[in-house]
């Protein structure tokens, strides 16, 4: 049996990479989402997008489409 690590201990960059290598986790996520939930300077987008975000990403596929880049 593997003990898991102290997830209070780790620094966010570590937990971050618990998480990604470690998926199937669900503690370590649970606490890498409060952590970033609960930081500051961590920049949150919570409202859909409006037309001119629609307008944008209608133009930057038909460019990738254009140009052969998929």
């Amino acid at each position: 049996m593997t003990l898991k690590p102290n997830f209070q201990q780790m620094s966010r960059k570590e937990l971050r990479t618990y998480v990604l290598a470690h998926r199937e986790d669900d503690e370590a996520l649970r606490i890498y989402m409060d952590r970033l939930h609960n930081e500051s300077g961590i920049i949150r987008h919570t409202g859909g997008l409006n037309e001119e975000d629609f307008n944008q990403l209608e133009q930057l596929i038909e460019r990738r489409v254009g140009n052969g880049n998929t």
